[in-house]
């Protein structure tokens, strides 16, 4: 009897062994195509999001905040959604807010994650380092062969460390938790400035090499219970973003604002989203 447990212990003691070197690439390969469905399932909800920014110093205290700002989902003809700015924390109005879908949507850019999903599902360093009743955790290490000399989404995509626990039964993100730590999410921009036709000169992007982030995925059900109308969202997104002391302005949304204090050092980001399906008579609102 002795020799049988001690067989089992062996055998339990090796099965996490086996999960944690197991090839993610089938699993990733089912998260993609879950992600990419998706998509299909948005034109039977709206939704609103709330953005929240501060500058907190290198003890991580608070030392300057910024106005908040509302958008909505706008629907064009082909069913695909953008989103617009409905309102500002500060009073400032809204840019184009009482105009046509069609030009709100050419005002602002889609707003998602910084990084785009795909790309780093499709990441060739991954492996499973858990599984439970509730989720299969993927961890995804940075590829430096992909960080530089390709498309951006690539680049930035392989410079990510990220723990991504996905759903057993569809499949699809739980959860994406992780950090820059290459540098092929560096970038510059020019900012699009709604009230004054000032060209601005190119800025770096706050998600860079050195942020971190959450982004949290919830299913959103069918009131009738059909699958093919139900629809993963992001209900909550955070990012912790490094800033230079030479930073001066911030721009989002639009508009530029400046930066009065020189002591900050972590540039904070949350969003939370509020969704509803279209003829609901209730809306889910997640914190």
């Amino acid at each position: 009897m002795s020799s049988l447990a001690g067989v089992l212990l062996c055998l339990a003691a090796a099965l996490p062994a086996r999960a944690a070197g197991e090839d993610a690439s089938p699993l990733l390969a089912k998260a993609v195509a879950a992600f990419e469905r998706n998509r299909e399932h948005e034109k039977q909800w709206n939704w609103t999001i709330t953005e929240t920014r501060y500058l907190a110093d290198k003890p991580g205290k608070t030392v300057e905040t910024f106005p908040t700002v509302q958008s909505e989902s706008v629907i064009l003809g082909n069913g695909r959604r953008c989103n617009a700015v409905t309102s500002w924390g500060d009073g400032h109005a809204a840019y184009l807010k009482d105009a046509d879908p069609d030009d709100r949507c050419q005002a602002y850019n889609a707003i998602g994650t910084p990084f785009q999903v795909a790309p780093l599902l499709k990441g060739s360093n991954a492996r499973v380092t858990a599984r439970s009743a509730q989720a299969v955790t993927i961890e995804v290490s940075p590829d430096k062969s992909r960080q530089k000399g390709g498309d951006y989404n690539w680049n930035c995509a392989a410079s990510i460390e990220a723990s991504i626990p996905l759903d057993p039964d569809t499949w699809f993100p739980l959860r994406i938790e992780g950090r820059v730590v290459g540098s092929g999410c560096d970038a510059s921009f020019t900012p699009v400035m709604h009230d004054t036709p000032i060209m601005r000169a190119p800025m770096f992007t706050n998600f860079r090499k050195g942020s971190t982030f959450r982004v949290v995925y919830k299913l959103q059900k069918d009131r009738f219970d059909n699958p093919a109308n139900s629809f993963w969202i992001t209900t909550e997104q955070h990012y912790d973003q490094p800033v230079g002391e030479d930073l001066t302005v911030l721009y989002y949304w639009g508009r530029q604002f400046r930066i009065r204090t020189m002591a900050g050092r972590r540039l904070m980001k949350d969003i939370t989203t509020t969704a509803q399906e279209f003829g609901a008579g209730s809306r889910m609102t997640f914190q």
